[in-house]
């Protein structure tokens, strides 16, 4: 019988449970910090990795199941290897919350050899360099907690290349004159001097504007400028909907595939730019050289970070996991069963819940939970399932494309960057504002061609700089028209309201805009070498000018209704008028509202 060690540590540590899962649970990071190398994928079938590394004179090469994890509590991961002097390790780690303050981490491992090098090896590798290794990475992250200090800028610093400081100090200026902050680009500058090669081979625009404690859009803004210099390289990820992780990373917009596949979920789905493609950025090599496939792990529980748990259950068995939960919305579903079993935690909602799958799948009504809740999962099934308790909220820390093209500055910077030809991505949702010049054949005549192009000419300027400072962009000019996207309709209220405030002071004879603002999904698809929308939203957001006489903005229903726009309307006092309008392709007259200005 094979012999196995198993080997148990733990420690006092300040920090609460909640505070370091993000460190302790990131082992790509952990097994960086604790000295293993870099792995080489060989292979996924059914969600198991096959992967190798090699330290001097041995090949180490395994299969590694998925994570199992319940958040903040435990995390455990089982390699089967195939070459090298193990046959198996199991590890699992605990933390557990201590009284008035702190946590307990328990760390447990059991290991099998597989020749006499491995049950040498073993007590001297991970009973004695492991434990010592673990412990000093463990109490540095606790430090750095406590400090508030980030656990990117403390060890494993990356260089930049020769020339790559002049390049960043040159670049101060070309930035400054195109409006980004000095102070503001510093910051990024010692990020990219200072963070590890791990935090700068996908840099998040909102998360670092989060933990700079910045506004998100200038930040933004800045990665875009910086791009645009040279300074950084931009990418596309497309990631999975159900795992989330990567699927594909291309450096052009026109790369994106609107249809794509994960092997790790064995899914087919599409791309949607603003749920599953976020933009991400990385140094150029001319500043620093970073190898963004380097790996030293491939099924972090921080990866997934919307999972709060991920259990495997034996076939007519049930396992109880005790959970801490954000309110709101979450799906369980299980790995070979077809559907999911909504839920909602809320803090009065059940201490206990017994959830169970059958053959026949889940129960068809949404469950309440509680935000402590003890579960009981049951897998009434004879296959084994991979139970997971998803978060259905997408993280707001992501950058997506839909948040990136809406830009007035990614639009001029980047005007080439668009989807192939005849390629269609949804977005779930977007603001449209059309504009239209009230009676504008009467200028031309009153005021002649030259002043009257001149003058509409300038209110086009007005426009487009009234969406940028919202965040939003004009999409196209057409004639005396103009088409404009923002991220939310309150950002276009305020932006037609200010541009308006400009136009107002325009020499007799005045302009009259009619403008229609409407909200909801479209597509996006290349038209011109422009990247632009179409769909039945568009059609009805053009048309709601026709209502306008000119001075006026025509809400549709879903804009009027919108939490910030009614907050809007409120503090501004303006008057409001409601009327049913016959829009074309539709039945009924439906509601809009006039707004004078």
């Amino acid at each position: 019988m094979t012999r196995e060690f198993y080997y148990f540590w733990q420690w006092e540590l300040d920090s609460a449970p909640e505070a370091l899962w993000p460190l302790v649970s990131d082992t790509n990071r952990f097994n960086r910090d604790t000295g293993l190398p870099p792995m080489k994928i060989m292979g996924l079938r059914d969600g198991v990795y096959r992967l190798r590394y090699r330290v001097p004179l041995i090949v180490f090469e395994w299969d590694e199941e998925p994570f199992e994890w319940t958040y903040p509590h435990s995390f455990g991961i089982l390699r089967k290897f195939h070459r090298g002097p193990l046959k198996e390790m199991r590890t699992l780690l605990v933390l557990e919350a201590r009284q008035p303050a702190g946590s307990l981490l328990k760390y447990q491992v059991w290991a099998k050899p597989a020749d006499l090098l491995g049950l040498v090896g073993i007590p001297f590798s991970i009973g004695l360099v492991s434990a010592r290794r673990f412990e000093r990475v463990f109490q540095r992250y606790d430090r750095l907690l406590q400090s508030g200090g980030l656990v990117t800028e403390d060890t494993h610093q990356g260089r930049l290349s020769a020339g790559g400081r002049t390049r960043l100090r040159s670049a101060k200026e070309a930035l400054n004159a195109r409006g980004v902050e000095p102070a503001l680009f510093e910051r990024l500058v010692d990020f990219l001097v200072q963070a590890d090669d791990l935090s700068v081979q996908r840099m998040r625009p909102y998360v670092l504007a989060d933990s700079w404690e910045h506004a998100r859009r200038p930040v933004l803004e800045m990665f875009l400028h910086a791009t645009r210099l040279g300074l950084l390289d931009m990418y596309w990820e497309l990631l999975c909907p159900r795992c989330r992780r990567m699927v594909e990373s291309k450096g052009g917009l026109g790369e994106i595939n609107a249809a794509s596949h994960c092997k790790s979920c064995n899914i087919d789905f599409r791309a949607q730019f603003d749920h599953n493609v976020e933009v991400i950025f990385r140094p150029n090599p001319s500043v620093r050289f970073v190898d963004g496939s380097v790996l030293f792990c491939v099924g972090s529980p921080q990866y997934q970070p919307h999972i709060v748990m991920s259990q495997h259950v034996s076939p007519l068995r049930e396992i109880a996991e005790y959970l801490h939960l954000e309110p709101g919305r979450y799906n369980l579903r299980a790995s070979n069963v077809p559907g999911m079993l909504p839920l909602r935690a809320n803090p009065g909602g059940p201490a206990e819940s017994i959830l169970r799958v059958t053959d026949f799948g889940w129960p068809d009504k949404e469950q309440a939970i509680g935000t402590e809740p003890n579960l009981r999962l049951v897998n009434a099934t004879e296959t084994p399932q991979n139970f997971q308790l998803e978060r259905v909220a997408w993280s707001d820390q992501a950058a997506t494309a839909a948040d990136v093209t809406v830009l007035q500055v990614f639009r001029d910077l980047f005007a080439r960057e668009v989807l192939r030809r005849g390629e269609e991505i949804s977005v779930g949702s977007v603001t449209l504002m059309f504009t239209d010049l009230y009676e504008s054949t009467r200028l031309y005549q009153k005021i002649g061609d030259a002043p009257a192009f001149g003058r509409v000419q300038e209110h086009f300027v007005d426009l487009e700089k009234a969406a940028a400072a919202e965040g939003g962009a004009i999409v196209k000019t057409m004639g005396d028209a103009v088409m404009a996207s923002f991220r939310e309709p309150v950002a276009a209220l305020r932006a037609v309201w200010q541009a308006q405030q400009a136009i107002a002071r325009y020499e007799e004879p005045l302009l009259r805009i009619k403008i229609g603002i409407h909200h909801g999904p479209c597509i996006v698809v290349n038209m011109n070498e422009r990247l632009d929308y179409f769909g039945s939203m568009v059609n009805i957001a053009a048309r709601l000018t026709e209502f306008s006489a000119g001075g006026e903005i025509v809400l549709s229903e879903t804009v009027y209704n919108d939490n910030q726009v009614q907050t809007w309307l409120r503090e501004n006092q303006v008057e409001l008028e409601k009327l049913s309008a016959n829009i074309k392709g539709f039945d009924e007259p439906v509601p809009v509202w006039k707004i004078k200005i």
